[in-house]
């Protein structure tokens, strides 16, 4: 009965990401709620598509939650649904980076409050044991750095669904290792809400997640390995997500809304993305892997699944490690 309730909880998740992505890239044109695409000539694609992945999320983990009454899964239906709440009013008005940044703060107090966590920590080789008074701070930063961080990442047609499709993925091959089978249904459920929404956003996107999406994504892999115990596997897992936040944050040295930056990363000539040579352009993923000539939106999308699926295999060494 509980593998039949997990494998419904995932098929829904799916199923419902996938069927609203599809309504919502029908609709929203009609209503005038596009972004242009710069890659295709400006051509319009429906924005946002974040409440399809939310939808998605939230009805997989509520059918979880009401068989289990977990808390965890309660408590992260509070940490994505105001993730969600301050995307869609950033999709919506355009907040400023430092209230994007507080409002994803506040997404981590559920868990703090639910008691949705455990003070300990796991490193390869290294138990730290009880982290009583480090491990809540750590709580409350790592939401926020990872649902930016993977916001950040959201550059081309693809790339942000497909990336925490596959970190999550690998948090729930880590969990079946460890024998966290609750973890396993939580991390696969969200691997479907993003693949549900990929089949829509793959090249050439038929609608774009937007904050209410990319920040969701992030969100809910940061509180999944923060409850299930997969801190240290996701973090190595966003990797590439963190070094480009870093290398953003450490070019521009603000939090500024990133549709402020004066100098973009990288220019586009023709159908081709090109590295800015400008000095004063921040450091992405983007500008790095179009440094050495100009590519493609589909190639960039595909040197950063490449280098997700690189360090989601690094992820699953390390677990190994801790479970060994």
């Amino acid at each position: 009965m509980l593998v039949g309730l997990s494998l419904a909880s995932i098929a829904v998740a799916f199923a419902i990401s996938a069927a609203i992505a599809w309504y919502l890239s029908m609709i929203l044109p009609k209503i005038g709620r596009t972004v242009p695409d710069v890659m295709k000539g400006n051509r319009p694609v429906a924005h946002p598509g974040g409440p399809a992945i939310f939808a998605g999320m939230v009805v997989g983990l509520a059918v979880i939650w009401m068989a289990t009454y977990d808390v965890r899964v309660l408590a992260m239906l509070a940490v994505i649904s105001i993730t969600f709440a301050v995307g869609i009013v950033d999709d919506l008005k355009v907040l400023p980076g430092p209230v994007k940044v507080l409002g994803t703060i506040v997404a981590a107090l559920p868990i703090l409050l639910m008691g949705a966590y455990q003070p300990t920590l796991s490193l390869p080789l290294v138990y730290l044991g009880r982290l009583t008074i480090i491990y809540p701070i750590l709580v409350l930063a790592g939401i926020p750095v990872a649902a930016n961080a993977v916001n950040m990442i959201d550059i081309v047609n693809g790339a942000v669904s497909g990336v925490a499709a596959m970190v999550a993925a690998t948090v729930a091959v880590f969990e079946i290792i460890n024998g966290n089978y609750a973890g396993a249904e939580v991390a696969a459920l969200i691997t479907a809400a993003a693949l549900g929404f990929w089949l829509l956003h793959r090249y050439p996107s038929r609608i774009l997640p937007g904050d209410s999406g990319s920040l969701v994504l992030g969100a809910a892999i940061a509180a999944l390995a923060i409850s299930y115990k997969a801190e240290v596997v996701a973090t190595v897992a966003l990797l590439p997500e963190a070094l480009n936040g870093f290398f953003i944050l450490s070019s521009v040295r603000s939090l500024a809304e990133h549709r402020k930056m004066r100098t973009r990363p990288t220019v586009i000539v023709g159908d081709s993305i090109v590295a800015n040579e400008d000095p004063a352009a921040p450091i992405t993923l983007a500008r790095l892997l179009s440094s050495r000539g100009p590519l493609k939106e589909r190639d960039v999308g595909r040197g950063i699944l490449a280098l997700q699926a690189f360090s989601c295999a690094l992820a699953l060494l390390t677990g190994l490690m801790i479970v060994l």
